[in-house]
């Protein structure tokens, strides 16, 4: 009995977080100030360790960047795919630095995921994407953006 009332409350707690999460990294309708395109590669086991690359729309122009980050939350392996919706980015030199943000998705062979990422300077990221592994995130994380040209 005692077992079926955790069990029943861990699920609820678990639903309530996804949602949450659902509505925190939906994008706003306003026009963003720029788009990136994005490839991560990443491996978790309660904490997790990410790299990958990326292109920033900005201005009509491409700027290509790298990205690195650590987060907690999650299990498995996966690689990431994703497109976003840059705001609040006034000046090219804003992008790059320390991210923070929440995710959550789940990839059975493949997957969803979405994100929200802001920086120090105020730049904000709504990242949705396709999954390819095994894995299940929900949690921060931190990621380094680094504009490489």
């Amino acid at each position: 009995m005692k077992t079926n009332f955790i069990n029943s409350a861990a699920a609820s707690i678990t639903l309530l977080l996804i949602a949450g999460c659902a509505s925190m990294t939906t994008a706003p309708s306003a026009p963003p100030s720029a788009t990136v395109r994005i490839r991560e590669w990443s491996a978790a086991y309660y904490g997790s360790a990410a790299a990958g690359k990326g292109t920033l729309y900005y201005n009509g122009q491409r700027h290509h960047f790298t990205i690195s980050g650590l987060g907690a939350g999650g299990a498995g392996a996966q690689t990431v795919s994703a497109t976003g919706k840059v705001y609040n980015l006034n000046r090219l030199s804003d992008f790059p630095g320390t991210y923070q943000g929440i995710s959550r998705g789940l990839t059975l062979i493949e997957g969803k995921l979405h994100a929200k990422l802001t920086n120090g300077n105020g730049v904000v990221m709504y990242l949705a994407g396709e999954t390819e592994g095994l894995a299940s995130s929900i949690g921060v994380q931190a990621f380094e953006i680094t504009l490489t040209d």
